[in-house]
């Protein structure tokens, strides 16, 4: 069976899908990907992968101008808690800059099943163009909603009709990596009917380990990360206060600048460890908490670790589900100009915070692993 990945271009879109794809090929089955950008990284990790946007600069795709000014439009992608409307314009917007080549790939090597994430919005339409079924891998809280769906599908509405596509992919079977307890705190709105569960599965692409990540840490070690995206924007400016408090604590913080100028944190105390990029999963391996930008990737893969977790409220759209940390008791939420030296005692010594992370990490070791929901699909697609 052919199998085409359709991913946003964003490493947060990518990486978890890459254990699905995974599993597909270690079922005999053939994998493609079809995106664009950071996402064309998928390639590291033995994939092929289509360039479906060469050449394209995607930050003005992300961040538009304002007409007439010289800065950026109001967008969503640093907001704190962005409506659907906000969410379905900008990735109806990215999504509709790839439809013309993920479509061109998929006439190229028909595939007899596509994988998409819902707000990649190319997927659905390209499975529906080749008669394909459609299976949606939600990446969080924040894409499992049928509004913010029904959104984006009305937004890519122009590209379905200049394509001359009409209906819908035979079948559409969606998946969700939230553990019970998480899905649970969800408001309706928020929900998923009928979602298959699938085990997520940490992947943050490989790495040759550096010594200091290979030996344990002399001190309890926070790590603290922007992810991706804010982080090369200037967003770790934030992170200023931090720096400060960390000055007087007795334990050790590992800040992934993502690309980032590290010139942006000023003066950086001893006992932090800058490093411009590290697999967060076996970062983690070696941590005792984690402070992160609220990307549903970094909080999953947090949650896998059964660590407490401390989210800044910025620097991510998907801060939609910030509210299910404290809400499950596995993390608390700091304003980025007020985190200190409180919170961070916190996270290393909150032992009601560390046993609950520890419940969720069971959840997510109970729930059906990547080939074992290959498995599954593959049955009931027949």
């Amino acid at each position: 069976m052919r199998v085409l990945f359709v991913t946003s271009p964003g490493l947060g879109h990518l990486f978890p899908t890459v254990p699905l794809a995974q599993a597909f090929r270690a079922a005999g089955h053939r994998v493609r990907y079809a995106t664009g950008g950071l996402s064309l990284g998928v390639a590291d990790a033995g994939f092929d992968v289509v360039d479906v946007t060469p050449g394209l600069d995607y930050l003005p795709v992300y961040v538009p101008q304002e007409p007439g000014t010289d800065g950026p439009a109001d967008h969503p992608m640093f907001a704190e808690d962005p409506d659907d409307a906000e969410l379905a314009t900008l990735f109806a917007r990215v999504s509709g800059v790839m439809v013309d080549g993920a479509l061109a790939a998929a006439r190229d090597w028909p595939p007899d099943l596509v994988v998409a994430p819902p707000l990649q919005g190319a997927g659905r339409l390209l499975a529906a163009a080749v008669g394909a079924p459609l299976i949606e891998p939600r990446l969080g809280s924040y894409d499992s909603g049928a509004r913010l769906r029904a959104l984006l599908r009305a937004g890519m509405e122009p590209h379905w009709a200049r394509h001359g596509v009409t209906g819908e992919p035979p079948a559409t079977i969606p998946l969700t990596t939230l553990p019970p307890s998480l899905t649970a705190l969800l408001p309706d709105d928020r929900r998923t009917p009928g979602a298959r569960p699938m085990r997520p599965l940490p992947f943050n692409g490989g790495a040759v380990l550096p010594g200091w990540l290979a030996e344990a840490p002399r001190l309890p070690r926070v790590a603290v990360t922007l992810g991706t995206i804010e982080a090369q924007w200037g967003g770790l400016a934030i992170l200023r206060p931090l720096m400060e408090a960390a000055r007087g604590l007795d334990a050790e913080f590992v800040v992934t600048l993502g690309g980032g100028d590290p010139a942006l944190l000023a003066d950086v105390p001893p006992n932090v460890r800058l490093v411009d990029w590290a697999p967060l999963d076996l970062l983690l391996d070696t941590c005792t908490a984690i402070i992160h930008h609220g990307g549903s990737g970094t909080m999953l893969t947090a949650a896998a670790a059964g660590l407490p977790q401390c989210v800044i409220p910025r620097g991510s759209y998907q801060q939609t589900g910030a509210d299910l940390l404290p809400a499950r008791g596995i993390g608390i939420v700091a304003e980025p100009s007020t985190l200190g030296a409180a919170e961070c005692r916190a996270l290393l010594k909150d032992e009601r915070l560390r046993d609950h992370a520890r419940q969720v990490r069971d959840e997510l070791l109970a729930m059906p692993t990547p080939a074992e929901t290959v498995a599954g699909l593959v049955e009931t697609l027949g």
